[in-house]
């Protein structure tokens, strides 16, 4: 096994995305309302994510059908880890879960974090639910500000996997 994707893929699960972007800001603001169901889904379903985790970027993109595809691109030419998973939508809470594997196709570490999320005027809020115990119970209003429109990890996804076999 290759021990550079080892800790590229340990990396992404010890530190989680949340690490270098999440800014505690200790309770919503006043006002704030539950985004809908539909809200939520239309946040991630098609879209994508971007996270610097400190050594690399960790990229989730979201399908309709429930599924999700996730790549780590480490700061050294040729580091990637890959991940698929699944994920749902109750109320205002999102959840997923990533199987984060080797080059042999094991699963090394599932990641499974929850956010739920608010309104306030044209602002987004979330929080940390669960999944991401050092983050757990976060509120802060910018992670709107990594997601993108469109899936911008497919062909990322394809390539980490096609050089872990």
């Amino acid at each position: 096994m290759n021990k550079l994707f080892v800790l590229a893929v340990i990396s992404v699960t010890v530190f989680g995305p949340s690490t270098s972007f999440a800014k505690d800001e200790g309770k919503l603001p006043k006002g704030a309302v539950e985004l809908s169901e539909q809200e939520v889904k239309d946040l991630y379903v098609g879209n994508s994510v971007k996270y610097d985790v400190g050594d690399g970027m960790v990229y989730y993109t979201w399908s309709a059908d429930g599924t999700l595809k996730g790549v780590k691109v480490g700061k050294k030419k040729g580091e990637y880890g890959y991940a698929d998973g699944t994920w749902t939508v109750t109320g205002n809470m999102f959840c997923f879960k990533s199987d984060w594997k080797n080059k042999a196709g094991d699963v090394l570490y599932v990641y499974q974090p929850c956010k739920a999320w608010w309104r306030v005027g044209k602002q987004k809020w979330t929080k940390n639910v669960s999944g991401d115990d050092q983050y757990n119970g976060d509120i802060y209003n910018n992670e709107i500000k990594k997601m993108s429109k469109g899936d911008k990890v497919t062909a990322m996804f394809d390539t980490a996997k096609a050089s872990a076999k």
